[in-house]
């Protein structure tokens, strides 16, 4: 009984020690600014990849505010002027990079595309500002449990956002569910909204190495496993789709597809094992079905893009509900994504999908 006792006051103990500590981060970060964001909440890292994060305000408004990992701009007087003016250039770059790269998403998006607000430095850190999005209390189990047509909606919307991008010809590389986030509009439907560039590229430069490479193994497309395994592989916007596939699947059933769980972890192992993922046929009508596991190829070059998607899945949406409802929420959005004017706001239009007749077919055909 006394051992007992003395590990419960020990918990206890730890217990109390580890709030006091969550307690003096949150009174330390409430008012700090940085660059007119008030921090309403210390920096996390929890499913962040190459930064951390938090809730701030400016004016009236909530924004999710990153500051990212690397590079750091060299503020270090102890550098020698070499090293110093060295990696100045390597900022200068990456604003450059990250500045087209942030205009071009801003350019694509369709409004559940979601925009970058602001892209500046504040002493040796960057940072990357965007509206705060308002998630709705369900997670992928109740997803699948709605009715087919809202469940259908979901996945349109994700896909619409998604090749907006592509159009782009810009690589997301982190498709997830914590990515594609589930937003209530104001008449009451759920959209999806695509969040989280950090590991986003172009795909006329992508990664020059495995540790640039982001993603999550779960969605990790089987070019992407073979890249981050040094091996030779040709990093598109396929593997976007990939990652989609098995999220549109979770939509619309509640799982991932299914594979052979003892002898693999991860969807992209069983397909490089030449594994044909096929789509669950009690929850997913044929048409869709053929849709998913043309996402879910092994070969890139033969996975369907998402503009195809939209398509095929838009003309099945149409025949099945006559009368559809809108995907995107109108919403005018200020951005600015020079580091060194930060003051300046410059305003973007939305890019149209244009697309030519496709039909359903079998996977693999398309």
């Amino acid at each position: 009984m006394i051992k007992i006792g003395m590990r419960q006051i020990n918990r206890f103990a730890k217990q109390q020690c580890f709030f006091q500590t969550c307690f003096r981060q949150v009174i330390e970060s409430m008012g700090e600014m940085i660059n007119k964001y008030e921090l309403l909440n210390p920096f996390q890292s929890r499913n962040a990849g190459f930064s951390r994060w938090t809730l701030a305000k400016k004016g009236e408004r909530l924004f999710f505010l990153k500051e990212l990992i690397d590079p750091k701009y060299p503020d270090e007087e102890l550098l020698s002027e070499s090293i110093r003016a060295g990696r100045i250039k390597e900022c200068e770059k990456f604003e450059k990079e990250k500045s087209r790269l942030y205009s071009a998403i801003n350019t694509a998006s369709d409004g559940n595309l979601v925009r970058l607000i602001e892209f500046f430095r504040v002493d040796s850190r960057y940072y990357v500002s965007s509206y705060w999005i308002d998630q709705a209390n369900i997670n992928l189990k109740r997803i699948a449990r709605m009715d087919l047509k809202d469940k259908l909606l979901l996945c349109r919307t994700a896909v619409h956002s998604l090749a907006a991008l592509h159009e782009q010809r810009i690589v997301h590389a982190d498709i997830k569910d914590t990515n594609v986030l589930i937003h209530k509009t104001k008449n009451e439907s759920l959209v999806t909204k695509i969040v989280d560039f950090d590991c986003s590229f172009f795909e006329d430069t992508p990664p020059d190495n495995e540790d640039d490479l982001g993603g999550d193994q779960v969605y990790l497309s089987p070019e992407a496993c073979l890249f981050l395994c040094g091996e030779e592989a040709e990093l598109t916007c396929k593997m976007d789709v990939f990652a989609l596939g098995i999220l549109l699947h979770q939509f619309l059933t509640g799982e991932i597809p299914y594979f052979d769980s003892e002898k693999y972890d991860y969807a992209h192992e069983a397909v490089l094992d030449d594994v044909i993922l096929k789509a669950d046929t009690a929850d997913i009508p044929l048409p869709v079905r053929r849709i998913i596991e043309n996402m879910l190829l092994k070969d890139p070059q033969k996975r369907i893009s998402a503009k195809e998607v939209y398509f095929l899945l838009t003309s099945f949406y149409n025949q099945t509900y006559p009368v559809s409802r809108p995907l995107i929420e109108k919403e005018e959005v200020e951005i600015s994504t020079k580091p060194s004017d930060m003051d300046k706001e410059t305003k973007t239009s939305s890019s149209r999908l244009r697309m030519s007749k496709e039909f359903f077919q079998k996977p693999g055909d398309l």
